[in-house]
């Protein structure tokens, strides 16, 4: 898909021109929250944040911390089937939960 098909995709999902609703019946936003930590289900060391949970390509956007580089980098891709909730992200909802209770 050309690039400007996803980011009128983007555009379109993120000012609320498609409803939630409409949104989620076909697919098209993660269960995971923008922000939200998240690493690899056979990985846990790598560590990711959700920069975009609208999905195009089966892929969610995500961001990480570049060793390499030593700068945040936003261009990783990967299906929300392989991902999973980071340890940190547990114990912040753990967290907020006890402060409703």
């Amino acid at each position: 898909m050309r690039q400007s098909i996803k980011n009128r995709i983007r555009y379109f999902v993120t000012f609320n021109r498609v409803t939630n609703f409409v949104t989620k019946l076909f697919g098209m936003i993660s269960d995971f929250k923008n922000g939200e930590y998240v690493c690899l289900k056979h990985d846990k060391t790598k560590k990711f944040y959700v920069v975009s949970n609208i999905i195009v390509e089966g892929k969610i956007q995500l961001g990480y911390f570049s060793d390499n580089t030593h700068r945040i980098e936003e261009d990783t891709y990967i299906e929300p089937s392989k991902l999973e909730y980071s340890v940190e992200e547990v114990y912040r909802r753990h967290d907020e939960l006890k402060g409703v209770f």
